[in-house]
């Protein structure tokens, strides 16, 4: 169901994550109060990290604005730079700034950081993973449209809340069989979530299994051939609109060996004696996740990357009802099935029942809100 979301500083979350990767401690919207000295003192963060026997602070300026920095902001940013009786401060515009700007700032030593320097900063996010991420699977290129609701007539109206976060996750792939008195009856692989433990998925190779957990959100995944020791490229489109996570394992082989006869013995009846556990093999599979709304309504969606499965999506049911959803009312964002769609008999936009009205008796006419006035 849709929840209440307010404006979210992506700026800043971009800042924070590239300050963590760099060894920093982070600290987000610092106020005048907890400033030491005179005059405003408001920054988006501030940056920690300590060297030896000495102690780094910088301090960040974040801009949300789709106007280039002037002037006087950099003079703003420097006052309160002085008030926190901070030296270092790098002021961040994806919009960049004027050539004025560029001036002042570097007369009073303040460094800036337009969309090409993120995109550098992100980039060197991105070669320190590289060399810790074994057995990762690929973004794939139809990533950018499975992530809009695309099974609604007019889900375009949701836009994405912020941009993706993009996580490797890992998952257990063990590879099971089921023995008779002579031969194997069956087998088949069952896929476990690498970090808590839970099963994800379940498929047969061969023989037939009542009651396998079967999602099909994963188990193709055994069919993309993995990179070692390196993140994939992401799609173009995908550029500068995620930050990337690894999550770590928390549960080893051996827990997932244990695993496999316990699930087939509690889901599909099977002796636990009879089953035995040929192989298994972890990969990081690229979970994506986004909120598509607008104002303070934004609906949650997960996609398994790889292969662009849907494995959460919180607008594929109807605000009103438990029935799937088919479209999104354009006055409240409020998901509707086909009980609680409306079309406007004037301007055509789907609506949901409560934002529309009734007009005639015998020929009755469907208006919006706006339209009916």
């Amino acid at each position: 169901m849709a929840g209440q979301l307010a404006s979210r500083p992506l700026v800043v979350d971009m800042v924070c994550d590239v300050c963590r990767i760099e060894g920093f401690q982070v600290e987000r919207e610092l106020d005048e109060e907890d400033a030491k000295g005179p005059g405003p003192g408001h920054v988006s963060v501030i940056a920690t990290r300590t060297e030896g026997d000495d102690k780094k602070q910088v301090a960040f300026e974040c801009s949300e604005s789709d106007q280039q920095i002037d002037t006087r902001e950099i003079e703003a940013f420097r006052s309160r730079l002085r008030a926190l009786r901070i030296t270092n401060g790098v002021y961040v515009s994806p919009k960049g700034f004027t050539g004025s700007a560029e001036f002042v700032a570097r007369k009073l030593g303040i460094e800036l950081w337009d969309l090409s320097k993120l995109k550098e900063r992100f980039e060197k996010i991105s070669v320190k993973e590289k060399s810790r991420i074994p057995s990762t699977l690929p973004v794939s290129r139809a990533l950018p449209e499975r992530i809009l609701s695309s099974h609604l007539e007019n889900g375009r109206v949701l836009k994405p809340m912020g941009w993706p976060r993009l996580e490797y996750r890992p998952y257990y792939f063990a590879e099971f069989s089921i023995q008779g008195k002579k031969k194997a009856l069956s087998g088949g692989v069952l896929v476990f979530d690498g970090v808590d433990g839970r099963v994800c998925d379940a498929s047969m190779y061969h023989g037939e299994l009542q009651g396998i957990p079967s999602t099909g959100f994963f188990v193709e995944c055994l069919e993309i051939e993995p990179s070692t020791g390196s993140l994939p490229e992401l799609p173009q489109e995908m550029e500068m609109k995620n930050t990337v996570a690894v999550a770590s394992a928390g549960v080893s082989e051996d827990i997932i060996k244990q695993k496999v006869p316990q699930v087939l013995r509690e889901d599909a009846k099977v002796d636990p004696e009879s089953v035995n556990v040929s192989g298994i093999s972890m990969l990081h599979v690229p979970i994506v996740t986004v909120e598509l709304g607008g104002g303070q309504i934004a609906y949650k969606k997960i996609v398994q990357a790889t292969t662009g499965k849907v494995i959460w999506d919180e607008a594929g049911k109807c605000s009103f009802c438990d029935h799937p959803s088919i479209a999104v009312c354009e006055n409240c964002l409020r998901t509707t099935c086909n009980d609680h769609k409306r079309v406007c008999a004037t301007c055509k936009r789907r609506v949901c029942e409560e934002c529309s009205r009734v007009k005639g008796v015998l020929n009755k006419t469907v208006l919006c809100s706006s339209c009916d006035k």
